[in-house]
C-alpha cells in the first residue's frame, strides 16, 4: 500500500505542491524555446494580410533574416508590386499565422494600432515569437564542420572501410571541442523528428526548431588512395612454434573547402605503415579499425595544429594543464611548448604566415580527461605561461630499432651443440 494515503491533508496538498514545482521546474530548465517580442507594422490590401506583414517584419527583426527568409517563415506566398503600394496574394491554405513554418513560430501578438488609408490597411503590433535556442554552447561560436565522405575502390566500401574511416574522424574532431561537427549521414531521422514537431501532439514551441539548420563553414573529403590489412603465419621448422606477421597500411589524400567559394583551404596526403608480430592472429576487421584509427588520429592532428594548436590555461608548480583532452590525446605523449613572439605577414598576400616560437620547455602527459590534460615539465628552458602553444614533440631514439609490438620470448631452449632441449632432458 502507498503510504501517501496515510499522509495528513495539509501535508498532502504541501507535497502535490512542491511535486508540481519540481516538475515545472525541470521542464523550464530542458525547454530551449524562448519568447522574444518586437513591434513592427505592415500594410496590405487587407486587415488579414497587414498583420501578416507585420508578423513577418517582426520575425526579421527578431530572427535577423532577409526578407524571404522571414515571408517563408510566416506565409506562403509572393508579395507584388502595384502602382507603388504592397499588395500580397496568399494561398488560401496558408493565409493565416497557422502557416508559419520555418525561421520562427508566434506565440501569440497584440495590435496596437489598426487604420485603413488609401486603400490600404496599417497595422501596428506587438508580435511575440518562440526563438529556439541550442542547448549548451552556441555551435556559431565554432567553426563549422562536415564530413561529407571519402571515396574508396569498390573492395574497400563493402568492407565498410569509408564509413568506419569516417566514424573514427568525426570521434576525433568532435571531442578536439574546437569544431561544431554537422551531421550529413542522418538525413531520414531528422525529416522523421521535423514531422513530430510539426505534428499536433508536441507542444507549438517545439516548432520553432524548424529552420535552425546549420550551413557547413568547412567540408573535409577526400580519397583512400590505398588501405591494406594483411596477416600471414609464419611457423619455425625447428621448434615446431608459429605465429603472426600483421601489416596494415594506407594512404589517404584529403581536403578541406570552403563551401561557399569552393576554395581549397587546406590539403594534405597522410601514411600509416607498421608492421606487428603477434601469438595470435587479429581479425582483419579489428585491423582494419586500428589502421582507420591512426589515419584518423594523423589527419585530426593536422587540421588541430595548422588551425587550433594545443594551449596552455594553466600552471601550478610543475603542472602544465592543456586546453584539449579526450581521444585527441593520450598519457605518456610528448609535447613541445612554445612561447608566440612577433606576427609575420607575407609582403606578397598580406597574409599571416603566424608568428615567430621561442621553444621553452618540454612535457609529458600524465593525465587525460574528457575536457582537458594534465602534463609535467621534463625539460625546461624558460618561463611557460597561459597562452604557450604545445606542439608534438620529436621523438627521440637510443639508436636500437623499436618494434611496435615484440612477441614473447620462446619457450624452446637450446642445447650447446644448436639441438633442442627435450622436456625429459
Amino acid at each position: 500500500m502507498l503510504t501517501i494515503f496515510n499522509t495528513p491533508p495539509r501535508k498532502l496538498v504541501l507535497r502535490t505542491l512542491i511535486i508540481a514545482c519540481l516538475m515545472l521546474l525541470i521542464f523550464s530548465i530542458e525547454s530551449h524555446a524562448k519568447v522574444v517580442t518586437a513591434t513592427a507594422t505592415g500594410s496590405a490590401a487587407s486587415r488579414q494580410a497587414a498583420i501578416e506583414d507585420a508578423l513577418i517584419q517582426a520575425v526579421r527583426q527578431i530572427k535577423g533574416v532577409s526578407l524571404d527568409s522571414a515571408t517563408m517563415s510566416v506565409r506562403s506566398g509572393k508579395t507584388v508590386s502595384k502602382n507603388g503600394n504592397r499588395s500580397a496574394n496568399f494561398k488560401a491554405e496558408n493565409a493565416s499565422v497557422t502557416g508559419m513554418k520555418s525561421s520562427g513560430v508566434i506565440a501569440g501578438y497584440d495590435i496596437i494600432d489598426e487604420h485603413k488609408a488609401n486603400g490600404l490597411w496599417n497595422v501596428t503590433l506587438d508580435a511575440q515569437v518562440n526563438v529556439y535556442e541550442t542547448p549548451g554552447l552556441s555551435p556559431n561560436s565554432r567553426r563549422k564542420l562536415a564530413i561529407v565522405g571519402f571515396k574508396a575502390s569498390s573492395t574497400n566500401r563493402k568492407r565498410g572501410v569509408p564509413t568506419v574511416f569516417r566514424q573514427k574522424l568525426t570521434d576525433r574532431l568532435v571531442q578536439s571541442r574546437r569544431f561544431t561537427v554537422l551531421d550529413r549521414e542522418n538525413e531520414a531521422l531528422y525529416k522523421q523528428e521535423k514531422a513530430n514537431w510539426k505534428s499536433g501532439d508536441f507542444a507549438v514551441e517545439e516548432q520553432a526548431k524548424l529552420g535552425m539548420r546549420l550551413g557547413a563553414d568547412y567540408l573535409v573529403t577526400g580519397k583512400i588512395l590505398s588501405y591494406v590489412t594483411t596477416s600471414s603465419r609464419q611457423d619455425i621448422k625447428v621448434t615446431g612454434e608459429s605465429y603472426y606477421v600483421e601489416r596494415i597500411a594506407a594512404q589517404v589524400s584529403y581536403k578541406v573547402i570552403v563551401p561557399a567559394t569552393m576554395q581549397v583551404k587546406w590539403s594534405s596526403t597522410v601514411t600509416v605503415d607498421k608492421t606487428y608480430e603477434r601469438d595470435t592472429q587479429t581479425s582483419r576487421g579489428a585491423l582494419s579499425a586500428r589502421l582507420s584509427e591512426m589515419i584518423s588520429q594523423k589527419i585530426s592532428t593536422e587540421l588541430l595544429q595548422a588551425i587550433y594548436p594545443i594551449k596552455v590555461i594553466k600552471v601550478t608548480g610543475n603542472h602544465v594543464f592543456l586546453n584539449m583532452g579526450g581521444v585527441n590525446l593520450k598519457v605518456g605523449q610528448c609535447y613541445s611548448v612554445y612561447h608566440l613572439g612577433e606576427r609575420l605577414i607575407d609582403p606578397y598576400t598580406k597574409e599571416s604566415l603566424g608568428r615567430t616560437e621561442t621553444k621553452v620547455a618540454t612535457i609529458k602527459v600524465t593525465e587525460v580527461k574528457t575536457k582537458y590534460a594534465v602534463a609535467t615539465v621534463q625539460h625546461r628552458s624558460g618561463a611557460i605561461s597561459k597562452g604557450n602553444i604545445c606542439r608534438p614533440a620529436a621523438r627521440v631514439y637510443s639508436g636500437k630499432h623499436v618494434k611496435p609490438v615484440q612477441r614473447k620470448k620462446s619457450t624452446v631452449d637450446f642445447s650447446k651443440s644448436g639441438g633442442v632441449k627435450l622436456p625429459f632432458d
